[in-house]
């Protein structure tokens, strides 16, 4: 134990999210000869808190206040000195600032951090507060160029401190084999039209009004086509309201939060992911590893992922007929779909698996070149 690097991740959660599932996928594939790995929620833990403690991994809440706890900085110092870490991972911007002073108090000689992308500019403080924070940071990681650009634009993070790691997920969790028929019958699908759906948080980032709004010109031009919305959020009920205001209400099934993710990539003729704006999605990876054909807006680092012509179609953003017009080309064309489903799955092969991602962090993790 004396020879291994104590590493720990800090989050606010350890939700259903991206974020949260990078870290979850960190702590399953990294080294454990060489790592002592555990993770610390600022806020609260989550579902993925019991599939990281499944892994013998401990994983620590910060005792919480009724108010906003303004010092919890000198909380995470005492838990830092007391598993006697020695680098810290932070991810976004809480976990930044009180990772960050925690790990000086405490004495932490490293500290990575990882920007999981956001809309710029961000409030003021917060891109204030990340830049004093980065002179202490041994590197600040953006999960595409975009974002990397975006962190020395706006925040004026030293080049020097920035590296770019994409995203990784394990591919083998999407490589499943489905009775379609069945599939269909358990989510409500009469008849044996295509199926397009995505699986994302129902906020107005995702850009799920502008598929709705593309679905009139699609059932009119595919009949019996059907949109599958998995997730939960705030805008659930708005967004159940439109699709029954567009006349398109029989045509899609909102089925919630799922736990038969790579089940429901199966089942999609396309996925669409039509979001206003993205570092690089990790649904976008696992529709990818799935061999799922796609049609996402061409924001933040999507373009690194999806070529179009070559595994994918990118639109612009707020653009309904663009949406309908390549789903619809994908649609009736059967073989362009197979193709983009091949070229999908080599391109996650070679860039962004979890063991790609991971041994990248474990470079950082020893200071490594």
């Amino acid at each position: 134990m004396s020879d291994k690097i104590r590493l720990m991740q800090i989050t606010h959660d350890l939700a259903i999210g991206g974020l949260q599932r990078v870290v979850a996928t960190l702590c399953q594939n990294i080294d454990r000869d060489r790592f002592d790995v555990s993770v610390l929620c600022l806020r609260s833990l989550g579902p993925f808190a019991a599939d990281i403690e499944c892994l013998g991994i401990e994983v620590v809440l910060v005792p919480q206040k009724a108010t906003t706890d303004y010092l919890s900085f000198l909380k995470v110092a005492r838990i830092l000195r007391s598993l006697r870490i020695d680098v810290i991972h932070t991810h976004n911007t809480q976990p930044f600032v009180d990772g960050t002073l925690g790990a000086l108090l405490a004495g932490v000689k490293t500290v990575v951090h990882t920007d999981h992308a956001r809309p710029f500019p961000d409030k003021r403080r917060y891109m204030i507060a990340e830049r004093a924070m980065s002179w202490r940071a041994y590197r600040v990681v953006g999960v595409s160029e975009h974002t990397s650009r975006n962190l020395v634009s706006y925040e004026k993070i030293s080049r020097r401190k920035i590296e770019t790691i994409p995203n990784g997920i394990d591919g083998a969790r999407f490589d499943v084999e489905i009775d379609k028929i069945q599939k269909r019958r358990e989510m409500g699908i009469a008849g044996d039209g295509p199926v397009i759906g995505l699986g994302v948080r129902l906020t107005s980032q995702k850009g799920i009004t502008y598929l709705l709004k593309a679905m009139p010109e699609i059932v009119r031009r595919c009949p019996g086509v059907t949109l599958v919305v998995a997730g939960e959020g705030p805008l659930d009920d708005d967004l159940k309201s439109e699709a029954s205001a567009l006349g398109t209400g029989p045509n899609v099934r909102f089925v919630g939060p799922r736990l038969d993710v790579p089940e429901l990539l199966k089942l999609f003729d396309v996925y669409v992911l039509p979001s206003l704006w993205e570092g690089l999605p990790m649904v976008l990876l696992e529709a990818m590893a799935a061999g799922c054909p796609i049609v996402a807006t061409d924001v933040g680092g999507v373009s690194a992922a999806i070529h179009t012509g070559v595994n994918g179609v990118l639109v612009a953003p707020e653009d309904p007929d663009a949406i309908a017009d390549a789903v619809i080309n994908l649609l009736k064309d059967e073989n362009l779909r197979q193709r983009y489903a091949v070229a999908s799955r080599e391109v996650f092969r070679k860039r962004f698996s979890a063991q790609i991602m991971t041994r990248a962090y474990e470079r950082l993790y020893q200071r490594l070149a």
